[in-house]
C-alpha cells in the first residue's frame, strides 16, 4: 500500500511538471529561459557579402554633392583677345604735282598759290566731342531728271518738296558715309527755298548761325546743291563721268571769296581744304571732278574754316547718278576729316 501511495504521488508530480512546462511554452518564457542559459539559436552567416546587404538596406537617394563622383575638369578656355584699336587715318600728304592737276576757274580774279595752299597743314580742329560737320541745302528743292522708279511731284520745274528725290536725299547719302567713318554729322533738311526762292542764302545764314551757337564743335558747313545746265535749245544737260564702269554725276567744288565786298578774311583756308578734298577725289575717281569754281560771292562760307559748297551733277543727271557720286565724295571727305582728327590727337 505504501509503495503504491508513493507511486501515485510520483505520477501526480510528473503530471504537474508537465502542466507547468506547457504553460511556460505557451507564454514564451521558454525562449527567455533559453536565452538566459545560452541556448538561443545562432544566426547563420548570409550567402552574400555584407556590402551587398548594405546596398539593399540603404534607401534610394541622390548622392550628396560632396560625395558625387566628379567629372574630369574641363580645360580652361583661352581668354578672349582684346579688341584691336580702331585704325585711324594719318593726315594725307599732298604734292605740288597734285596742285598742278587742279584747275581753278570761275569769275573771281584772284590767283591764289595752289601749291602753297594744298601742301600746308589744315587749320581745321576736328574733335570727336561733338558734331564736326553740318550739311545744309540752301536750295533744298533742287531735283534731277526723272527716270523710272524715281518719279516725284514737282513743286516747280526740276524741283520737288519730296526729300526722297531732291538734293536732300543726296545729303543723306553723304551723311551716312561720314557717320560710318566715325564723323559726327548734323543734317538740316528743312525747306529753305520754297515758296520764295529769293533770300535763300540769307535765311540759310541765320540757320547756320543757330546751329553754330548750339554746337560750337562744328568745323565744316557743307552746302549740297545740283547745278543747272542746258543745251542751246534749253534742254537739261547731264554732266556725267564713268567711274568703275558706272555713270556718275560730275562734282564741282565751289569756294567763295571777299571779292564781292562781303567780309570773308579766311577764304583761303576754305580754298586750301577744298583743294585737299579735290586732290583726294582725283586719286580715287579720276575725271569725276570739274574745275574748282572760285567765286566773288561769299555763300555763307565765312561761318567756319571748313565751309564748302558742292554741286552734285546737274539738272540733266538722274538721282541714281547723283547718289553714286555722293558716295564717292563722302568717302574722300571722310579720309580728309579723319586725317584731321588724327592730326589733333597727335
Amino acid at each position: 500500500m505504501k509503495y503504491r501511495s508513493m507511486e501515485n504521488r510520483f505520477c501526480m508530480s510528473l503530471v504537474a511538471f508537465a502542466v507547468i512546462v506547457r504553460l511556460l511554452l505557451a507564454t514564451g518564457v521558454s525562449a527567455a529561459l533559453d536565452s538566459a542559459v545560452g541556448l538561443a539559436p545562432k544566426r547563420e552567416a548570409p550567402d552574400e557579402p555584407d556590402v551587398f546587404l548594405l546596398e539593399i538596406l540603404e534607401p534610394e537617394s541622390e548622392p550628396d554633392e560632396l560625395t558625387r563622383p566628379q567629372s574630369p575638369a574641363e580645360p580652361d578656355e583661352p581668354p578672349e583677345p582684346e579688341p584691336e584699336p580702331e585704325p585711324t587715318d594719318p593726315p594725307p600728304v599732298f604734292s605740288a604735282e597734285e596742285a598742278d592737276a587742279i584747275t581753278i576757274a570761275g569769275a573771281c580774279s584772284y590767283r591764289p598759290d595752289k601749291q602753297a595752299l594744298l601742301t600746308r597743314p589744315s587749320a581745321l580742329s576736328i574733335s570727336q566731342d561733338g558734331p564736326a560737320v553740318l550739311i545744309v541745302h540752301t536750295h533744298s528743292s533742287e531735283a534731277y531728271t526723272m527716270e523710272a522708279g524715281f518719279e516725284y511731284p514737282e513743286s516747280d520745274s526740276l524741283r520737288t518738296l519730296d526729300e526722297r528725290y531732291s538734293v536732300i536725299r543726296v545729303g543723306d547719302e553723304i551723311a551716312d558715309i561720314l557717320t560710318e567713318a566715325g564723323i559726327s554729322v548734323l543734317h538740316d533738311t528743312q525747306p529753305n527755298d520754297y515758296p520764295n526762292y529769293n533770300g535763300a542764302y540769307e535765311r540759310m545764314r541765320q540757320t547756320i548761325e543757330g546751329y553754330l551757337t548750339e554746337y560750337p564743335s562744328i568745323q565744316m558747313v557743307l552746302d549740297v546743291h545740283r547745278d543747272a545746265a542746258e543745251d542751246a535749245d534749253g534742254n537739261p544737260v547731264a554732266l556725267t563721268a564713268e567711274v568703275n564702269g558706272e555713270a556718275c554725276a560730275e562734282l564741282m567744288l565751289v569756294v567763295g571769296t571777299d571779292e564781292g565786298g562781303l567780309t570773308h578774311p579766311a577764304w583761303q583756308e576754305n580754298l586750301a581744304n577744298a583743294l585737299k578734298v579735290q586732290a583726294l577725289l582725283n586719286r580715287s575717281a579720276p575725271g569725276l571732278c570739274r574745275n574748282l569754281d572760285l567765286r566773288t560771292e561769299r555763300f555763307n562760307q565765312h561761318e567756319t574754316p571748313g565751309s564748302l559748297l558742292v554741286e552734285v551733277g546737274a539738272s540733266g543727271n538722274t538721282l541714281a547718278e547723283a547718289l553714286r557720286a555722293a558716295r564717292i565724295f563722302g568717302q574722300a571727305l571722310a579720309v580728309f576729316l579723319r586725317g584731321q582728327i588724327q592730326a589733333k590727337a597727335s
